[in-house]
């Protein structure tokens, strides 16, 4: 009887137990020279096989600009090349294939359509520079429209143009959304001209808003259980999904860089500070960095969230869902892109910098046996009935 007695509480004990430290590693992988600045970083699989490559801009001061597509090891799938730098970038399916394709901007005001080869298939002379581009199919057809953002709006399906709208002024964000609940994508824009426009599939304006100062960013997300709009400007406030102003916060500085983790907003200013909400707006943490966050990328590892940072005082950061400090990593330049997927258990966190080139990382996690406090106590009963016997 003892002896059962003495199992059932050793069983109980490693039971207990069934917790498991995860030790993190994380290795530089490569490292790719761009011969100009990095400015966007995306992933996806371009070659059918499963496994995402790494999809870049870059390009700087008057030289050619190109698009390139690395594999995981660092070799060059393709890459195209453009007359001036390629500042800004999507990819989708542009040509119904079924295969990823890329469209990217030149600082020449161009938009170039990319195979999935990564041949450039069609030019579109824009009147000013293109800041945003979205691939998205947002008339619920299943097929993909490309929207462009400049002093116009755009919007090209099968790799013609369709419909524009005139802003007036530079548009600086571009949101795709279903913000009034009808089942199809509205196209949210913000900018120069002080507006937030908000357009249905066919481009035909649903209500705008003005702001008193520059719009940096809109952000959709559920305000206290609303679809709603997030602006960023000199502070920031939320728009209801008729643009009706619902809050308001002023501030002092302008809120530049804003990003949706998936269940808390982070919102950036020209200082470097980083601040946490809440869906109602309440703060949670502040995180400090020493200038200016010039891009955001979150992700999660199971009930853990991961937070990447690229920043001006040349860092890029990783830290935790709860702003903790995780780590970080020196470029030769402000750290202008971040992304990170996930392939086979392996994390991989890639970046670029004004130092022209695109850092590789990966981070590998493994369950090893935590014994904690139920082995102790497992072991604690053993060793007082040995005693006692």
């Amino acid at each position: 009887m003892k002896k059962i007695i003495l199992a059932i509480f050793i069983i109980s004990g490693l039971l207990l137990q069934g917790v498991y430290a995860e030790e993190e590693y994380i290795n530089k992988l490569w490292t790719h020279n761009m011969g100009g600045n990095v400015w966007e970083i995306l992933h996806g699989d371009f070659t059918g096989d499963g496994i995402p490559e790494v999809v870049v801009a870059s390009g700087c001061c008057g030289n050619p600009g190109y698009v390139t597509v690395f594999d995981l090891s660092g070799e060059i799938v393709w890459q195209a090349k453009m007359p001036y730098e390629v500042r800004t970038l999507d990819i989708g399916d542009i040509d119904g294939d079924g295969k990823l394709d890329a469209v990217c901007a030149s600082t020449d005001t161009k938009i170039y359509f990319i195979s999935n080869k990564g041949e450039i298939i069609k030019v579109f002379p824009d009147s000013g520079d293109v800041l945003k581009i979205k691939i998205a199919d947002i008339d619920g057809d299943g097929k993909n429209e490309v929207i462009t953002g400049s002093t116009y709006i755009r919007v090209f399906k099968d790799l013609e143009e369709i419909a524009n709208y005139s802003t007036s002024n530079r548009v600086m964000d571009l949101s795709i959304h279903d913000i009034n609940g009808d089942k199809k994508l509205e196209i949210i824009t913000g900018g120069l001209g002080n507006y937030v426009y908000v357009f249905d599939s066919g481009l035909n304006l649903l209500w705008k808003n003005q702001s008193n100062s520059v719009i940096w960013g809109t952000i959709p997300f559920n305000y206290l259980g609303n679809p709603s709009i997030l602006v960023l400007t000199r502070g920031y406030y939320v728009l209801d999904k008729d643009g009706n102003k619902v809050f308001q916060k002023n501030m002092d500085e302008y809120l530049i860089t804003g990003h949706d983790t998936g269940n808390m907003i982070l919102l950036a200013d020209g200082k470097g500070n980083l601040d946490s909400y809440d869906y109602s707006l309440n703060n949670l943490w502040n995180y400090k960095v020493e200038k200016e966050v010039k891009d955001i990328y979150s992700y999660k590892e199971g009930n853990d969230l991961f937070i990447l940072l690229g920043s001006m005082d040349e860092n890029f950061y990783m830290i935790k869902g709860d702003g903790k400090f995780i780590g970080q990593a020196k470029a030769g330049s402000y750290v202008s892109a971040v992304d990170s997927f996930n392939v086979k258990n392996k994390r991989y966190v890639v970046y670029g910098s004004f130092d022209d080139n695109v850092y590789t990382y990966y981070r590998e996690t493994k369950n090893v046996p935590f014994y904690g406090f139920g082995t102790v106590l497992a072991a604690l009963i053993y060793l007082l009935y040995k005693r006692r016997q």
